[in-house]
């Protein structure tokens, strides 16, 4: 630590010169023996940083679990149907809680969209409205949709080219083309983008009767000076004797939690079966064990002990959490949950071919679970709703899914009063943390004051012992001379 000391003879500037001794070095000796006062505070709070760390990959894998389970305890998850029929006139798709059964389906119309087309033009770029020298609006209305499509044309605009291109600048419901059949022989084709007959196109011109008489058209009266080249038309689907219209080829409010898509009118009717999906709720089961061995992973990390010889300290490898009451509990309620015996004809895992697998796992996890596809392919064929029952129950008190989500909503819970274990357990690590910070400022002040006062001493001895060897000095000379 450098400092200028002056005196009467000399002006030091270094620490120790004005005394001989090695005072320098010693203040750094003296700084850093304080400053292990320091060593202790920041080993703790690595300590219970670690511990936050480890809390927080065990809340998630808490939390993917708590996912699983309450996939598992939901009526939709046991509701999924599939398809099991192929059909060449409609294809079919089904949501969770569809209509199971089997049902007769005839497709005897598909929904189109009307097409009108003006008469033919020789050219696409001519003007073909009056030359007025002002706008006029063209103006598409379809009842289907709330608001027209309506755009201004200067004179310049009125080709078969302008007209498409102001329409398809609109974005409404209509597309226009200009189809060229050859040389001199062009076309202007308007197409609703919307099947069904509430969709039909009514054309109209204000301030150009010349332009009105080539492209306007009355679909309430089906008159102007378009042609209908395609009449739209509503989709026609009889299913089970009943009768079904409606504007799009798309129908997904007949049957519920079905979806039909029409490809094709068909003169007879076709099967339509709808089964309860295995392989969704087989994939709801093995999702809920793979997550809850994940947390078992989980907890043999974050509780690892790595033993060591006698008298040796504990390894730097040992999990942060090793010991932790908490984590302790986590996995002793979660396991007690799994012995619960349900009411109903499936009473106990094992008897769905879900058992708990006695050996220690890979990275020290024990009691995962394990799975015998066959045996819960067979009990989900066989028996979907008792195996239902196991695991959802009355879906409040009862079915092992029911009681796991409830426990893990519990142990997850950040409500105000409320507060699960998980975040009375990270809450005082918290506050730990924060009260070592404290402690650590406090102590860094009270190193800081006592390096302070060591270099106004060494300043003091310094000054103190360069004035004495000056007056040694001086005296020295006079007894010599």
């Amino acid at each position: 630590m450098a400092s200028t000391i002056t005196t009467s003879g000399a002006t030091i500037t270094s620490m120790g010169v004005g005394s001989g001794l090695d005072l320098s070095s010693l203040y750094t000796n003296l700084e850093t023996a304080e400053k292990t006062k320091l060593n202790t505070i920041t080993t703790q709070q690595s300590s219970f940083n670690a511990q936050l760390s480890a809390f927080s990959k065990l809340q998630s894998a808490m939390q993917n679990l708590n996912t699983a389970t309450a996939a598992l305890a939901k009526n939709d998850t046991w509701n999924a149907a599939t398809i099991g029929s192929t059909n060449t006139a409609f294809s079919a798709t089904t949501t969770a809680g569809a209509a199971v059964g089997s049902y007769s389906v005839q497709v005897k119309a598909l929904a189109k969209a009307q097409v009108l087309t003006t008469d033919s033009q020789t050219s696409s770029t001519a003007q073909l409205g009056s030359t007025t020298g002002t706008t006029r609006t063209l103006t598409i209305s379809q009842p289907g949709i709330d608001k027209p499509i309506s755009v201004t044309l200067e004179d310049g605009d009125t080709s078969l080219s302008g007209i498409a291109n102001a329409i398809n600048k609109a974005n409404g419901g209509v597309n226009a083309t200009v189809v060229k059949a050859k040389d001199g022989a062009f076309t202007l084709m308007l197409a609703s983008k919307t099947t069904g007959t509430a969709n039909d196109m009514t054309v109209s011109v204000t301030g150009d009767d010349a332009l009105q008489n080539i492209i306007g058209f009355d679909s309430s009266t089906h008159t102007g000076a378009m042609n209908q080249q395609t009449a739209s038309q509503n989709a026609k689907v009889v299913v089970n004797d009943i009768e079904i219209e409606r504007s799009t080829n798309t129908i997904s409010d007949a049957l519920p939690g079905v979806t039909l898509s029409l490809k094709a009118e068909s003169t007879k009717s076709e099967n339509l079966d709808v089964t309860r999906s295995t392989d969704a709720t087989k994939k709801a089961v093995n999702d809920w064990v793979t997550s809850y061995n994940a947390l078992q992973s989980t907890i043999a990390t974050v509780t690892k002990y790595v033993k060591v010889d006698a008298g040796a300290d504990q390894s730097t490898s040992n999990g942060a959490l090793l010991g932790d009451n908490t984590v302790r509990s986590v996995q002793s309620q979660l396991r007690s949950l799994l012995t619960n015996v349900q009411d109903g004809a499936f009473s106990i895992m094992a008897q769905l071919g879900v058992t708990q697998d006695p050996t220690v796992g890979a990275d020290g996890s024990m009691g995962n679970l394990k799975v015998d596809d066959a045996k819960l392919t067979k009990v989900l064929s066989e028996s979907p709703d008792a195996v239902q029952a196991y695991f959802v129950g009355d879906g409040k008190k009862t079915g092992l899914a029911t009681q796991m989500s409830t426990v893990l909503t519990g142990m997850l819970s950040t409500t105000t009063g409320k507060e699960g274990i998980i975040k009375n357990a990270t809450d005082g690590i918290n506050s730990t943390l924060k009260s070592l910070d404290q402690r650590y400022t406090a102590m860094e002040a009270s190193i800081d004051a006592t390096m302070a006062r060591y270099k106004s001493q060494f300043t003091n001895l310094d000054t103190m012992m360069s004035k004495l060897n000056n007056t040694a000095a001086y005296l020295t000379k006079q007894f010599s001379s």
